[in-house]
C-alpha cells in the first residue's frame, strides 16, 4: 500500500500540490513535500516612495539633506506659525500582480516513488499499490505504479525489462501514450483513478518487427486526501481538506475526526478569514500543513501530512479608508489592487484600470452605520476583502463632540508606545497645518499638534481619505485612529493618524 498525491478538482488557476504515503501498508510516517511559494508583491505602503528603477521593489523614503532636517524649537504660543520642512513622498504606485509560480520540482523518497508539484493549491495523498501485468508469453513483467504529475494529473509510472521494452516502445491508454526509455515510461491518464480497484487495458507497440500486444492490469487505490483551495473564494474563506476512502474508514485530520458519507467522501475546513480580511499592500502566502491518519477496516492505519500553500491578493482602500464619518448622502470608494484584478464593491463589479486602480460612488441614503464590502482577487491570487465602516451623521460638529466624550488620546500619549500598544487607539489631533500634499482622492497633512502636546514641536502625519483643500497655517482638527509609527528621513518617529473625519478652523 502506498500513499501518493492525487489531482485536485479545482480549476487550472487553483492548482494542487501533493503529498505521499509510504509503501507496504504499514504505519509509516509520511510527509508532504512542498515546492516554492508564490512570490509576493513588493511592499507599497502609504508614505513610501516609488521603487527605484534598478528593479528593487522595496520602497524607501527620500533622504532630506542634513541641513534641511527639522531642528528642535522651544515651546511656542498657539498662534505662531512654524515653517516645517516636509517629509512627504509621492503616493505609492498601483500594486503589481504576483508572478506565476516557478517550475515544479520532482523528488523521490525512500520506498515508493512520488512526484511533488509546487503550484498554487494543496497537497494530495493517494493510497494504493503497484499493479503487475504479465506479458503475453514473456517472463519479464510490466509493473505500473500510480503517481501524480507536476500538473496534478494522475499518471502510471511503468517499468519493464529493457530487453522486452526497448527504447521507443509505446504504451497507450484512452488516447494518451508514452514511450519507454531505459525500461521506464510515465503514462498520463486522462481521468483520475478512483478509490478501489482500477482495471486498465494498455496497448504495447514495439518498434520495428517487435511484437505488439494488449496488457490488462488492475491498479488498486485505497484512499485520497487532498487540499482544496477553491473554497478560499467563498463567503467564508477556508482551505478544505477532502477525503475519499471506503465507507466505514476511520479518518482523522489534524487529530480531528472526519465523517465520511455513504459514498466515502468527507471534508475538514481550515478557516482562513483572518488571513484574507483587511488591507494589505502585498500578496501574502497562506500555508497549512496538517497530519492525517487513515485506518481502513482490517488494515493497519496509515499516516501522512497534507499541505496547501496559496497567495492572497493585495488590496488597499485609499478613500475613505477603512472607516469614515460623513454628513453627505454618498461616499467615494477608491483604491488599488493588483494588476489584472477583479474588484467588486457590495458584490457589484467595478471598472479597474490597467494599473489596478478603481473608484466608484456609493449612496448612503439614511443616517446611521453601514459596512461596505470591497473585494479583489486574480486568477492566481485568492481574494482579499476590506470592510469599510461608514457612519452618516446629521452634523460633523456633533460627531466631534461625541468622539471627545468617548475619550481619545493625544500626541504625548500616542508617542509613549506608538509602535505597538497605541496602534488602533482613538486619537484627536488639533493644530496648524505645516505642510500638505494631495493625490488621487487622498490628502496627507503634517499637523503641528497643540492639543495633546506638552512641548512642541509635535508633528503628526494625518491621512485624510478624501480630496480636501488645505493651506499651510490653516487650523485643523482630525478625529481618527493611530495607524502606525511613521519614520521621517531625519530619523524622527511621529504618529500617523487615519482620520475618520476632520474639521477646519478653530472652535
Amino acid at each position: 500500500m502506498l500513499g501518493i498525491a492525487a489531482p485536485g478538482e479545482a480549476s487550472p488557476s487553483k492548482r494542487t500540490m501533493l503529498g505521499v504515503a509510504g509503501p507496504g501498508g504499514a504505519s509509516v510516517p509520511k510527509r508532504t513535500m512542498l515546492g516554492v511559494a508564490m512570490p509576493g508583491i513588493a511592499p507599497l505602503r502609504l508614505g513610501d516612495s516609488d521603487p527605484p528603477s534598478g528593479g528593487s521593489t522595496q520602497a524607501s523614503a527620500p533622504q532630506t539633506p542634513p541641513a534641511a532636517r527639522p531642528q528642535p524649537e522651544p515651546p511656542r504660543g498657539y498662534g505662531e506659525t512654524v515653517q516645517m520642512p516636509a517629509f512627504f513622498v509621492p503616493p505609492p504606485p498601483p500594486l503589481d500582480e504576483a508572478p506565476a509560480p516557478s517550475r515544479p520540482r520532482l523528488g523521490r523518497r525512500r520506498g515508493a516513488p512520488l512526484a511533488v508539484a509546487a503550484l498554487a493549491a494543496g497537497g494530495i495523498a493517494l493510497g494504493g499499490g503497484a499493479a503487475i501485468a504479465l506479458l503475453w508469453r514473456s517472463p519479464p513483467p510490466i509493473a505500473a505504479q500510480p503517481r501524480i504529475a507536476p500538473d496534478g494529473h494522475d499518471l502510471l509510472h511503468m517499468t519493464c525489462d529493457p530487453a522486452s521494452c526497448k527504447d521507443g516502445t509505446v504504451v497507450s491508454f484512452q488516447g494518451t501514450n508514452a514511450s519507454f526509455a531505459s525500461g521506464e515510461a510515465d503514462l498520463l491518464l486522462a481521468q483520475p483513478l478512483h478509490v478501489g480497484d482500477n482495471a486498465l487495458t494498455l496497448s504495447i507497440d514495439r518498434p520495428g518487427m517487435g511484437r505488439d500486444e494488449t496488457v490488462k492490469l488492475v491498479v488498486p487505490v485505497a484512499y485520497r486526501v487532498r487540499a482544496d483551495v477553491s473554497t478560499m473564494e467563498g463567503a467564508h474563506p477556508g482551505i478544505t481538506i477532502r477525503v475519499e476512502a471506503p465507507p466505514g474508514t476511520d479518518v482523522r485530520v489534524d487529530d480531528q475526526p472526519v465523517t465520511l458519507d455513504a459514498t466515502g467522501a468527507g471534508a475538514y475546513v481550515v478557516d482562513q478569514s483572518a488571513a484574507t480580511d483587511g488591507p494589505a499592500d502585498e500578496s501574502r502566502v497562506v500555508t497549512v500543513e496538517l497530519p492525517y491518519v487513515v485506518a481502513a477496516k482490517g488494515r493497519p492505519p496509515e499516516t501522512g501530512t497534507v499541505s496547501a500553500r496559496i497567495a492572497v491578493a493585495p488590496l488597499r482602500v485609499d478613500a475613505p479608508g477603512t472607516s469614515a464619518t460623513v454628513d453627505e448622502g454618498s461616499v467615494l470608494i477608491a483604491g488599488r489592487a493588483a494588476k489584472g484584478s477583479n474588484v467588486t464593491i457590495e458584490g457589484a463589479p467595478v471598472a479597474v484600470t490597467s494599473e489596478g486602480t478603481f473608484e466608484t460612488t456609493i449612496d448612503i441614503a439614511a443616517l446611521g452605520d453601514r459596512t461596505i464590502e470591497v473585494r479583489a482577487g486574480t486568477g492566481a491570487l485568492a481574494p482579499r476583502t476590506i470592510h469599510v465602516a461608514v457612519s452618516r451623521v446629521a452634523s460633523l460638529a456633533e460627531a466631534a463632540r461625541a468622539f471627545e466624550r468617548r475619550g481619545a488620546i493625544g500626541y504625548d500619549a500616542a508617542m509613549r508606545d506608538v509602535t505597538m500598544a497605541k496602534i488602533g487607539e482613538p486619537i484627536l489631533v488639533e493644530g496648524e497645518v505645516a505642510e500638505v500634499r494631495a493625490s488621487r482622492h487622498q490628502t496627507v497633512a503634517l499637523v503641528d499638534d497643540r492639543r495633546g502636546c506638552a512641548k512642541g514641536p509635535c508633528i503628526t502625519r494625518v491621512v485624510i481619505g478624501r480630496d480636501l483643500a488645505l493651506a499651510r497655517g490653516e487650523s485643523l482638527r482630525a478625529y481618527g485612529r493611530v495607524a502606525r509609527a511613521f519614520r521621517t528621513p531625519g530619523a524622527q518617529t511621529v504618529p500617523e493618524v487615519e482620520a475618520e473625519f476632520v474639521l477646519k478652523g478653530r472652535r
